[in-house]
Order: C-alpha cells, then structure tokens, then sequence
C-alpha cells in the first residue's frame, strides 16, 4: 500500500509560491520592524521594556557611533536606557528636591510634578530600506531625524506638515512593534504674544542620523552603527549654522580664484604626417663644393 502523501505535497506550485511569498514577506515586515524599534528606543522616548535588548540583539553584538563603542549586549542595554532618560528632562521643583533627600516622598513622585520641562528628545523616521546578502544575512538602512527642543512647555504647534508615520513603512499587519511614540510637536515654533502667529523656534535643533543594522539568519541584530554627518553635528551649536553657510561658499569662491591663477599645462599636440613628395625632394644628395670643382677641372682638361 502506497504512503499517503503529506499535506506539503499535495500542495500545487501557486499555492507554494503563494506561501513562499508571504513568508519572505513576513520575514521582510519583521526586520523592518525591529530596524524602527531600535531607532525608536535609542533616540526616542518609546516605552522601556527589560527584554527589549535580549529579544532584538545578538549575544555578541556590537554597537558604536561617532563617539561611543560596545561590544557587548549588557552595554548595549544600559546605552539604551540611559538614552530614553536623557529624551525627558524636566526640572524638578525645590520643596520636593527636599522632600526627596528627607525621604518625606518617593522619587517618582517628585518627577511626576516637575517644576518645567527642560528637554525633549525624539525621532521621525523620513525612510528605511533592506538588502540581503547571498548567505542569507540582511541589511537595513533606517534615515530619521534627531529633534531636540528646549524648553517645549513655551512652545507651540506650527503649521503642519507632512510627517512619516512606522505604520506606513510596515503596513503589513501582526508585526512585533512597540507601541509608536507621538512627538510632542511636528513644527515647534514659538507664539507672538497678542496675535495668533508663530516664528520657527531657535531652540529646536535637527540632527540627521543613518542607522546601518546588519541581521543575522535568526533575524537578531549582530551590528548596530550610527553615522551622523560632520556638518549636522556642527550645526547643533548655536550660530554655527550661519557662519558654516558663510565659510563653506567662501571657501568654494576661494578655490575657484585658485584654480584659475595655477597655471595649466598645455596640451600635447599630436605630431605632424610628412608627406611622400617632400620626403623624396629631401632625400635626392645636393652637389657639395668639391664636387663641383673637380667637375670643372675634368672639363677644362677635355677642351686643352
């Protein structure tokens, strides 16, 4: 008696390929989940979580940026917290700083009623792109903006504008996302008191950040860097911007009065074909003196 045959192959080839497909495509909507994950809890405020680490990251994993490198997960998740920390900073008020070190109340207590808000840190994710390797490994390439706004409780919302949303980058469904953090503003700008108008705030600042994640073949992140634009960094300092704008053009007017008192060397010409008639007219010998003279001699001794 013939085995019967397994549900796999009864199957006809559009259904496998139809299942091949969906499966690639899950496994392309969970990478790029976990590349916005981590660009949400690195440089956003997004909700802490004490697996996030041990679920996304590999045991050996390695995470460096301009000024920071970790070669190993622990040190990766304590660079992950201390960064949510730093996206909140609010100033707390002094009679509760007091109560706080009198341990008359607890310290979440004492930062749930702040004084002002300090500091606000978040991310907008503007696109994300993937690629894989022949042995199965993938890459991920997340572009988001680092916003820092001082002092946002004086702040308002500006005209709106465009504003990518994880949702629309993953829009397959049932992907392990962390709930996506609201930025507190889109534009923030500051308000013209007496009238209903607003200029762009000079506390906010905008740094360019590409995250470069590589994967491995469980889908874990074996490598994390971040590359941040010498330009962006320095445009962080106040009045730099400026005065970057004004050098960079000085500078490029600079080397272009530059290129023109260098002198050029001229070009080779090629050499010129001499032609057949004038080579055959310069080969043909030329009488010299001597044979001359000893022709008129023989001549004169013939007529004697």
């Amino acid at each position: 008696m013939p085995p019967r045959p397994t549900q796999l192959s009864i199957l006809s080839s559009p259904e496998r390929s139809n299942r091949q497909s969906i499966s690639e495509l899950s496994l392309t909507s969970t990478t790029r989940a976990t590349a916005l994950d981590v660009c949400y809890s690195v440089y956003g405020d997004a909700p802490a979580t004490t697996d996030f680490v041990d679920r996304f990251y590999d045991q050996h994993a390695g995470y460096e940026n301009p000024f920071v490198t970790a070669s190993s997960r622990s040190v990766i998740g304590d660079i992950h917290r201390l960064s949510r920390r730093m996206s909140t900073i609010d100033v707390p008020r002094p009679l509760a700083v007091l109560c706080t070190l009198f341990r008359l109340q607890s310290l979440e207590d004492m930062l749930d009623n702040p004084l002002f808000q300090a500091i606000r840190v978040w991310t907008d994710v503007c696109d994300i792109s993937e690629s894989e390797s022949f042995d199965g490994h993938r890459k991920a390439i997340v572009e988001h903006t680092l916003h820092i706004l001082l002092l946002p409780g004086i702040h308002c919302e500006g005209p709106t504008s465009h504003s990518t949303n994880s949702s629309d980058l993953v829009s397959l469904p049932h992907t392990p996302t962390l709930p996506t953090p609201t930025p507190p503003f889109v534009i923030p700008s500051l308000p013209v008191p007496g009238t209903s108008l607003s200029v762009p705030s000079p506390l906010h600042s905008q740094l360019r950040i590409i995250t470069r994640l590589s994967f491995n073949e469980q889908g874990l992140v074996t490598h994390h860097r971040d590359i941040w634009d010498v330009k962006d960094v320095i445009g962080l300092v106040p009045g730099m911007s400026l005065a970057q704008w004004i050098g960079t053009r000085l500078a490029a007017t600079g080397l272009s009065y530059m290129s023109r008192f260098i002198p050029s060397y001229p070009t080779p010409r090629p050499p010129r074909e001499k032609s057949f008639t004038s080579t055959a007219a310069n080969s043909e010998p030329t009488p010299t003196s001597t044979q001359s003279q000893s022709s008129f001699n023989v001549m004169g001794i013939q007529q004697v």
